[in-house]
Formats: C-alpha cells, sequence, structure tokens
C-alpha cells in the first residue's frame, strides 16, 4: 500500500486530487483519512469572542465593579460541607 498526503478543495462532496497525483484517480480502490478545521468550531470562537467583548461592555457600564481573583475564586476556606 502507497501513501499520499496533499490538501485539496471539497466541492459538493467532490475531492479534487492535484495533477502530481494523477494516477490515483486509475486505482479501483483507496483509504481516504480526512483532516479538517471544523467550520462550527471557527463559528464558536467568534460567538465566544463577542459575547466576551458584550461582558466588558456590561461590565464597565455597571456600578458594580467588584472583580473576581484568582484568590478569591479559589479560596475555600469558609466552604461548608453538608452531608445528608
Amino acid at each position: 500500500m502507497y501513501a499520499v498526503e496533499f490538501q485539496a478543495p471539497i466541492e459538493n462532496g467532490v475531492v479534487h486530487i492535484p495533477k502530481q497525483y494523477q494516477d490515483i484517480q486509475d486505482t479501483k480502490k483507496a483509504t481516504f483519512v480526512v483532516m479538517y478545521e471544523s467550520v462550527n468550531n471557527t463559528n464558536k470562537k467568534d460567538i465566544v469572542k463577542s459575547q466576551l467583548e458584550e461582558f466588558h461592555r456590561l461590565r464597565d457600564k455597571s456600578n458594580n465593579k467588584i472583580q473576581a481573583t484568582m484568590e478569591l475564586v479559589t479560596n475555600t476556606d469558609e466552604i461548608e460541607v453538608v452531608i445528608n
């Protein structure tokens, strides 16, 4: 079995094989491994970024100037454990 690696556009489910690998087209059967960057992840990053920007905008307009610090959010000294 031979292996080649290339990047190619996918249009309507059709992978366009580069010219230097045209001999692959005569092969009856091949195994494909497809690696891609998810479009949804990109969209999620954009959504998270815009949500974070909106949060900062609203926080800046707020009268509540309390800021969480690593010390405040990790301090477990006053946490009570209740066992039922």
